[in-house]
């Protein structure tokens, strides 16, 4: 067991792309780091994709919480849509509706660690690493795609064995993978479903939507929009009974009978209200439900910008992975973690959200982690470092004062929700 009152000063996180566990856990260099530590399976919240799982990564945060949800959004969802555009448009949107929280690396630096963050190729991670020599109290977390290559292979190995030279025994030294792309066996378009069920009317002769007539769509990597009056460009369903109504409609019909053409199979595994998911100040601009779908299901590119395939289901080519709209469960990441605060050979039984990332590494460097989703993982901590620290939830109160009150409604009003 470890557990070294002493906390680390030197750190390196690696964080991998496109490497599962399976595919590196024989190497002798992560076999070794793994007898030395502690590792836990990381599960991304819905919306998955990319740029939510980054968030969750770097700021301990469900991204929710400062008004990000996906990438792809209808316009009229954004807090300074454009005009001339119909509001039913899909955009691309990469950041929130408030500022970005702290990055781990930034409450790093305010504690007074000299904390780096780099994004490197392949042939560049040795390089990175190599450039740590001769520094003190540093923490540099890379971020890195590998393959499955010989090639990136070695090159993951000589940057293990440079790091641990470099942090020693009383340095941390990780591995962190957010998620990894798993099979699609079909691409679903729920908006064909819909269509097919007259919850979306198309005209036809064009095939273009008619909204007026239209009580719901889907967009992005999970967002299903009830069309409502007084908020939707052309609102179709009354606030209140009817949007309830068709809400749980929808919650009850498109598990049951969105079914794989080929096998019969459901292809949706739940479909959850906003409120079910979401909190805080930002939950009127919350898609009004979420679906989640079953392994081995994804949505396809043309249902994500609000748009039809020929036929609901599409078969995609054999070996073709995704990460964005797939089951969280299905695209697991990890965090394998080694030092003077961390147990030694134990993988924990339960899985860790994203967000526990950050309040984990920072416990770890006696760094207090401030207002984040979780609390730093237990289990993968010794019980003597727990001893002496113990692990303080990171969370603030979600209670607001009558000023954050004042402050939601006036946004809301500017806004023109209410």
């Amino acid at each position: 067991m470890s557990g070294s009152d002493e906390k680390s000063k030197k750190a390196i996180i690696f964080w991998l792309n496109g490497l599962s566990w399976p595919a590196i856990q024989n190497v002798p260099e992560v076999e070794q780091l793994a007898q030395r530590g502690a590792r836990t399976v990381l599960t991304s919240a819905p919306i998955t994709g990319p740029q939510s799982h980054f968030y969750q990564v770097l700021t301990g945060k469900a991204p929710a919480r400062f008004g990000f949800f996906d990438t792809l959004l209808p316009l009229s969802r954004l807090s300074r849509p454009s005009g001339g555009k119909s509001g039913y448009t899909v955009v691309e949107e990469h950041t929130g509706r408030d500022a970005t929280p702290p990055f781990f690396t930034e409450l790093l630096r305010s504690a007074g660690y000299a904390a780096q963050f780099e994004e490197v190729s392949s042939d560049e991670l040795v390089a990175s690493v190599r450039a740590l020599a001769g520094e003190q109290d540093v923490i540099k977390l890379i971020k890195v795609s590998l393959s499955a290559s010989d090639a990136d292979k070695q090159a993951l190995r000589d940057a293990l064995r440079l790091a641990q030279a470099w942090v020693g025994d009383k340095g941390l030294l990780a591995l962190l993978s957010d998620a990894q792309p798993a099979p699609v066996k079909r691409f679903v378009n729920i908006n064909n479903f819909l269509a097919d069920m007259g919850i979306i009317e198309r005209d036809e002769q064009s095939g273009e939507i008619s909204w007026e007539n239209s009580l719901a769509y889907f967009v992005g990597h999970g967002q299903l929009w009830i069309n409502l009056l007084g908020r939707d460009p052309q609102g179709a369903v009354h606030p209140q009974e009817e949007y309830n109504e068709v809400r749980e409609t929808l919650i009850q019909a498109l598990p049951a009978k969105l079914r794989d053409a080929e096998t019969g199979e459901q292809v949706i595994e739940r479909v959850l209200r906003k409120e079910d998911l979401y909190s805080d100040e930002y939950l009127f601009c919350a898609p009004d439900l979420v679906v989640v779908f079953k392994p081995g299901y994804a949505p396809s590119e043309q249902s994500s910008r609000l748009a039809f395939d020929k036929e609901t289901f599409t078969t995609p080519a054999a070996g073709t992975t995704a990460i964005a709209g797939m089951n969280p469960e299905q695209i697991q990441g990890y965090l394998l973690v080694a030092g003077p605060a961390f147990v030694s050979g134990e993988s924990s039984v339960e899985a860790a959200p994203l967000t526990s990332v950050a309040p984990t590494l920072l416990h770890a460097l006696g760094v207090a982690p401030v207002d984040m989703e979780s609390s730093a993982t237990q289990s993968l901590f010794a019980f003597s470092f727990l001893e002496k620290h113990p692990i303080q939830s990171g969370e603030q109160s979600q209670e607001l004062s009558e000023e954050d009150e004042e402050l939601v409604i006036n946004r809301l009003r500017d806004l023109g929700y209410i």
